[in-house]
């Protein structure tokens, strides 16, 4: 089988639309109105009134307020909340930090509830996260990020809710926990308290419960809201918003918005079309314009990943394929200056050395240097100059060149096109126009190099199909759906999926002949020092014919095995429980023979867009995380609808 650029590495876009169509405006209420109307009167019936949703809002008053003097504080469960914890409607969101819809209702529809019917006492904001984790890979850490923040002040959690809604392309790129480190301290909090937080994912069950909650109020897509537990999706504007809570004040049923039905699977994934990009403003070029590979490199100088790539792979690739012939290069600029801010002074140095003939060797140095000149203990123009004077530049002409902004306008330029282009993170490269994100090693380019040339790079981006001969399985072969389960015996999520889900999954689905369920193995063992053995014990089970019977045990039992070091003893006598031949059992576990097979899954699912357990893929679709059963059955509902239609 041939070798793929694995597809994950590759920048995607998902979005997911499910916007209601919004009626006449009604003019809202005012404050004054508010308090004189029925609902706040002492002769109401008390069944007059919609509920609100107390179980939500159990909190205790909070002194602390945000930069608009509204109370902010955190619920019972954790969860954010913004304004009077008397408010006679509590206003539940659901969202995403990485949907585009979601940034567009914070910066756009917020500002103005927060000023009038939040600051007022009308309206009490209750924050849920709903990662998207399917089409939003950084979704999940973003909303992790934040509740770090919230770890030292409520303030402090909605500071940074705000900016990660703001500064989304900064850290919607592979590896963004540098960038969430960086907000953190532009918000002037404890960066070394908030960066053990995230290293510790501590909040990532609170996440996993408010993605439960979501579900079971029937939340599908983002953003979405309860108004006193009545649906209100998508970014409305701001007047359907103060329409639907004068509604509600006004003890009204809210008319049911007419929304799309999002899948809960990724599209399939297709090759992207190559782009074209203009040759204008580059910075510098090596090799032979008419070579048959172009590659071009969007980059930032003071990017630690740029500089990886620059020190670790460009020159083996300069070395083997630029000289060679095989490859015309291209660098542009694509300084991130929300969380680089010396990057755009490093561009310009780099092109003005590139007016005496010494770019790369300044190209080189910047990334040498990149330690002194991004602390910003010295001023870069000085860290510059000296380095200029290093390379035996002519100073005052090097400097005149820096000072006069004379690159100003090309480097925007570049800027602009990668923009365009979808490319919002460094180092990001295009390939005869088809896009490699990240700090790739040289295998890849040299592999993406050979495919380019042969005009098939196109092949490279299409799903890998996981290897299904000889695994172990339930269900019709001939099926219309397949699930691949990547699971690990000692993860707790995925022990709560095999309780909660897999059983309606084998009832409804597998049995009835629609679904074929695989089984494949994924230890952690970085953090699970017993999955791999674990995974073993149940591959020796199976060469008795009982793989799934040890596989339900061990989940079953998870509590009293994980972190024993004689955990093999115990899966020892679980066969034994099982009423396995234990002699050849054991010689099984104790040969380790089943190891290989174990990692050759675990290198599979890394293959396949594998990063965490459980992970499945739906007909090769990717869907991450413990759901709950409703999401299963949507997504093989989904899938059903195109395997027929």
């Amino acid at each position: 089988m041939a070798k793929r650029i694995p597809f994950f590495l590759v920048s995607a876009v998902g979005l997911i639309l499910a916007l209601a169509a919004c009626g006449p405006s009604a003019a809202p209420a005012s404050p004054d109105e508010i308090r004189e109307g029925k609902l706040l009167t002492e002769d109401i019936a008390q069944e007059d009134v919609i509920p609100r949703p107390v179980a939500v809002v159990a909190a205790q008053p909070s002194s602390e307020t945000d930069g608009s003097g509204v109370p902010v504080g955190f619920t019972t469960e954790g969860r954010p909340y913004r304004g009077s914890l008397d408010a006679p409607v509590v206003l539940e969101e659901f969202s995403d930090y990485q949907c585009p819809f979601c940034a567009r209702f914070t910066a756009q529809t917020m500002p103005g509830l927060v000023e009038n019917q939040i600051a007022a006492g009308e309206v009490l904001l209750v924050y849920h996260d709903f990662p998207l984790e399917t089409i939003h890979a950084q979704a999940f850490g973003a909303s992790h990020a934040a509740r770090c923040a919230g770890e030292q002040g409520a303030g402090a959690y909605w500071q940074m809710h705000d900016l990660l809604y703001e500064r989304v392309s900064s850290w919607g790129v592979s590896q963004p926990d540098s960038v969430f480190s960086a907000l953190a301290a532009e918000l002037g909090l404890d960066t070394a308290a908030f960066d053990a937080c995230q290293a510790g994912l501590g909040h990532e069950d609170k996440i996993r419960a408010d993605i439960d909650y979501a579900i079971a109020q029937g939340v599908r897509s983002t953003p979405s809201f309860l108004l006193n537990g009545q649906p209100l999706v998508g970014a409305q504007p701001i007047e359907a918003f103060n329409q639907a809570i004068a509604q509600v004040l006004g003890g009204e049923q809210l008319a049911q918005a007419a929304e799309t039905q999002e899948d809960v699977l990724p599209p399939r994934r297709v090759a992207p079309d190559p782009v074209s990009i203009p040759a204008a403003d580059f910075a510098a070029a090596l090799g032979d314009p008419n070579a048959p590979v172009t590659i071009v490199e969007f980059t930032d100088y003071q990017c630690p990943f740029c500089q990886r790539y620059a020190q670790e792979t460009l020159p083996t690739l300069i070395e083997n394929q630029i000289d060679s012939g095989e490859v015309y290069y291209i660098l542009k600029d694509l300084p991130l200056e929300s969380i680089h801010p010396n990057a755009r002074s490093a561009a310009a140095a780099a092109r003005c050395a590139g007016e005496q003939e010494q770019y790369w060797a300044m190209h080189d140095a910047l990334f040498a240097a990149q330690a002194d000149w991004s602390s910003g203990n010295l001023p870069t123009t000085t860290v510059f100059g000296d380095l200029a004077s290093s390379l035996g530049l002519d100073r005052a002409a090097f400097d005149t060149c820096l000072e006069d902004g004379r690159y100003t306008t090309s480097i925007q330029s570049n800027i602009d096109q990668a923009l365009n282009l979808g490319a919002n993170s460094t180092p990001s490269f295009f390939i005869n126009g088809y896009p490699v994100s990240g700090a790739q090693p040289y295998g890849l380019f040299e592999y993406a190099v050979e495919l380019a040339a042969a005009g098939r790079l196109a092949e490279a981006y299409a799903p890998p199909e996981p290897n299904l001969e000889g695994a172990f399985a339930l269900g019709d072969e001939d099926a219309p759906i397949t699930i691949v389960e990547y699971t690990d015996f000692q993860c707790p999520f995925c022990s709560r999926y095999h309780d909660q889900t897999l059983g309606q999954i084998l009832q409804n689905y597998v049995e009835t002949g629609q679904v074929r369920y695989v089984f494949k193995d994924f230890p952690l063992s970085e953090i699970h020092p017993q999955a791999q053995k674990a995974a073993e014990a149940a591959r020796c089970a199976g060469e008795q014919d009982a793989r799934f019977e040890m596989y339900t045990q061990l989940f079953t039992a998870q509590s009293e095995w994980n972190g024993r070091e004689d955990a093999p003893d115990l899966f020892k006598g679980y066969a034994e429980g099982l009423g396995l031949d234990t002699a050849e059992f054991n010689e099984c576990l104790d040969s380790g023979r089943q190891a290989a097979a174990v990692l050759a899954d675990f290198e599979e699912g890394a293959g396949q867009g594998i990063t965490g357990t459980p992970g499945f893929l739906m007909n090769g679709r990717l869907l991450s995380g413990a759901q709950p059963y409703a999401t299963f059955e949507q997504a093989i509902q989904q899938l059903l609808a195109e395997e027929s239609g």
